[in-house]
């Protein structure tokens, strides 16, 4: 799907998700698409291990619908504070439909030439270019904490029997303290979005190539379903979305330019 335009410079996505060898599908995902108005992308990953974990990611997926619909000036002029306050909305929520329930999240906003990225939580931003991670955010887990100091490699996160233990999330009457990033937009790039049953057994160089090889949509459902495949029995749930940086080409900026040209012009 084409999305977000800045000057020639158009947002590709796609994006997928798959229940795994759980009984519950826990994970949420959402892109609300506004056009030359900008591009949000959200997952939400309900914590497995909490009451209401499904509930939990659907009202993060909400209310991120609703920042973009209902304060888009806001978002468009301070995007750094509304992403914040969108987490922190966010857990409030939570607390008044869902008590006691927490879940992670990681968004992206693209609009006006730059992409900004906010997570709390081991759900996944990665900003990707000719098949080299430029960025990856930082889990809020305790195995990040041991990778930081040098105690594991990074490849032994997704093993280590401490993996599922964060101490950042959205929802339980904790102060969420996102994390907000930025970079500009340049073409070609790819930003992946993912919970941790997608980065638990892909890695980024996949994640590339089939992005590359594929519409991304079709990498999208390709993937997840390699990340279950790979998790067998006990896969987790599986969540994501690509977005690809891409130019308009003279026809798309041709019929944009008709879409918004004043009668007579």
């Amino acid at each position: 799907m084409l999305a977000m335009g800045t000057g020639n410079l158009r947002g590709c996505w796609g994006g997928a998700s798959h229940i795994g060898g759980r009984d519950e599908q826990q994970d949420r995902w959402r892109v609300v698409d506004l056009g030359d108005a900008g591009l949000l992308a959200v997952v939400a990953d309900g914590m497995g291990g909490h009451r209401d974990g499904a509930l939990a990611a659907q009202v993060v997926v909400e209310t991120t619908a609703a920042l973009a619909l209902g304060r888009l000036r806001s978002l468009q002029d301070r995007p750094r504070e509304s992403l914040n306050a969108f987490c922190a909305e966010a857990s409030i929520a939570l607390g008044q439909r869902a008590s006691g329930a927490h879940s992670t999240v990681v968004a992206l906003w693209l609009y006006n030439g730059h992409a900004w990225w906010v997570h709390v939580g081991d759900s996944r931003c990665y900003r990707l270019a000719q098949g080299r991670r430029l960025m990856r955010t930082r889990d809020h887990s305790a195995v990040q904490m041991l990778v930081d100091l040098g105690e594991i490699s990074e490849a032994e996160m997704a093993t280590h029997p401490e993996q599922n233990r964060l101490y950042r999330s959205l929802g339980g009457g904790q102060e969420p303290r996102p994390e907000v990033g930025t970079a500009p937009l340049v073409r070609d790039d790819l930003f992946v979005l993912c919970s941790d049953g997608v980065w638990e057994y892909l890695d980024e160089t996949e994640l590339w190539v089939e992005a590359q090889r594929h519409r991304l949509a079709e990498a999208a459902e390709l993937l997840v379903a390699r990340a279950v495949a790979r998790g067998g029995v006990e896969a987790d749930n599986s969540t994501l979305i690509l977005v690809r940086i891409q130019e308009q080409s003279w026809r798309q900026r041709w019929l944009r330019w008709l879409s918004v040209a004043p009668a007579g012009s």
